[in-house]
């Protein structure tokens, strides 16, 4: 249960020491739940890094949340997969090479942010039930004290609670975000008919042309429309002249075409 810790307690333009944050949680996401292989490391880092914005969000409130889930898009490599089915040597989760001289640290902030997309997409309700289940699978594991709710879990342990949580299949997410690094790519554009109406129609890009019906939120004007997908594809009416501002709360992570 050694947890390394170099900060000398300096604290963060947050006010407080983000990581004796994080390294407490490891005692939680790391000790208590440990996971069962090294291609599933990304359940103690992706884990408890959004567990420090998720304190953020208790701090500093929700746009200091967003703000900081922004931030974390900073240095994804999408070099490899956060957790891939294939068996990983140990450096192969935080370097791209045997040197050690090529660090990815995806595990981490993309973690996390998957984390945050899942979030929107299943509501905060099942999310922060999921996040307990995560922790604690039964209420009785709750009262342990002598480590006995310690476990192993793997990336489709994690899948199956939150699928059991939401009433929701997540195999598609879990497929585009964990099992191959490439981001899916929102797409979009407003077109005109032969009566004059105009609408966005919105398209989903992904490797391999896997599905991904992820819903977007669409600010038009002042009101916020939730956009729901089939085989990849959206769309919405819209008025001439309307200002659009798509996912306007960055809750998905993409890579999003240029407005």
């Amino acid at each position: 249960t050694i947890i390394a810790y170099g900060n000398k307690f300096k604290k963060s333009e947050d006010g407080f020491d983000w990581l004796m944050l994080h390294e407490l949680g490891h005692e939680w996401w790391g000790n208590m739940v440990t996971a069962s292989d090294w291609r599933d490391m990304w359940i103690h880092e992706g884990f408890q890094s959004y567990m420090d914005t998720l304190f953020v969000e208790e701090f500093k409130g929700k746009d200091a949340y967003f703000a900081s889930m922004k931030n974390r898009l900073k240095g994804l490599k999408n070099i490899q997969a956060v957790a891939p089915r294939e068996p990983r040597f140990a450096y192969q989760i935080y370097y791209l090479a045997p040197d050690y001289t090529k660090s990815d640290g995806d595990i981490y902030s993309k973690g996390a942010l998957i984390l945050h997309s899942l979030r929107y997409l299943i509501g905060d309700e099942a999310f922060f039930k999921g996040l307990r289940r995560m922790a604690y699978p039964t209420k009785e594991m709750e009262t342990f004290t002598d480590g006995r709710q310690n476990r192993f879990a793997t990336t489709d342990d994690v899948m199956q609670i939150f699928e059991e949580e939401s009433n929701m299949e997540l195999d598609w997410f879990f497929e585009v975000y964990f099992r191959q690094p490439e981001l899916p790519k929102l797409k979009f554009e407003q077109v005109e008919n032969n009566q004059g109406r105009m609408s966005v129609n919105f398209n989903w890009e992904t490797s391999n042309k896997m599905p991904f019906n992820m819903p977007i939120e669409v600010k038009v004007d002042n009101e916020t429309k939730r956009i729901n997908f089939k085989e990849n594809f959206g769309w919405m009416p819209i008025q001439k002249g309307q200002e659009l501002s798509v996912d306007p709360n960055g809750w998905i992570l993409k890579t999003a075409q240029e407005q």
